[in-house]
């Protein structure tokens, strides 16, 4: 018979490191179709520097060079196993998965390789320096923690000559989803307020590393990077002041 659990004691913790983020700002418009190199190095990575081959075309604008530099890059294991890829416009971003100390030869390098159209750039921009090795804080008088809830997208690609008719779909993107918290707020509690709690993650825009414990005989964990994206107090005038919070996660969920 499979083992049953009381879910009082389940855990909510927030990290409190700095995530090192590096940005490259792409300029250039593509002449000549060909190959830009994305070079990236990092201590750690496997086989630093990696050069990542960007397929680019002519008349592709920075903003387009930037979009397809971060798609290919995002799918190298080597740097993916300690970066998050992102940024937005002509910009190239790698932010840390955990807070570390900063990491001194991170950059993004790129260059013209059978292309022509960029302005060459060697040296990318420490925009946030890495902190230390985070530690872990429970989140104090959680009521209610759901989520996060893990769904994965399809496709229909059922056609004419698909097999008896019946649906054909392929899996696409894997989402993490939201998670929710009930609290009862306390505006003096270290983790709920302003200076290092939840509502000082929100305004800042820091993604912060957290973790579920579940009150299992091997307290599984669940962990995950995510944003504060809701804070919403209560304060009935016939009852507790309470606090409703959400959380998005971006990239992946490590269990264990």
């Amino acid at each position: 018979m499979a083992n049953k659990y009381d879910a009082f004691g389940t855990q909510l913790q927030m990290g409190n490191g700095t995530f090192q983020v590096e940005t490259a700002v792409v300029v250039g418009t593509i002449t000549t179709t060909g190959d830009a190199n994305f070079i990236v190095t990092s201590t750690g990575v496997a086989g630093t520097p990696v050069t990542v081959v960007v397929a680019v075309i002519e008349d592709d604008t920075a903003y387009d060079v930037a979009r397809k530099a971060r798609a290919a890059i995002g799918a190298n294991a080597a740097i993916t196993a300690l970066y998050h890829v992102g940024g937005s416009g002509n910009e190239v971003v790698l932010t840390r998965k955990t807070a570390v100390a900063n990491v001194a030869d991170l950059n993004i390098a790129y260059a013209d390789d059978s292309s022509v159209g960029l302005t060459d750039d060697a040296t990318s921009n420490n925009t946030v320096v890495g902190g230390e090795a985070e530690a872990f804080t429970t989140i104090a008088q959680v009521r209610n923690i759901s989520g996060p809830g893990l769904s994965l997208d399809v496709e229909d690609v059922t056609t004419h000559d698909s097999t008896g008719a019946w649906e054909e779909v392929v899996a696409t993107i894997l989402r993490s989803g939201e998670v929710t918290l009930d609290l009862v707020y306390d505006p003096a509690t270290a983790t709920h307020g302003w200076g290092i709690g939840l509502l000082a993650v929100m305004p800042r825009r820091a993604t912060r590393n957290f973790q579920v414990i579940f009150p299992d005989a091997g307290s599984t964990t669940w962990s995950f990077a995510a944003d504060v994206v809701n804070f919403e107090p209560d304060a009935p005038h016939d009852g507790a002041l309470t606090a409703s919070v959400t959380l998005k996660l971006t990239g992946s969920i490590t269990l264990a």
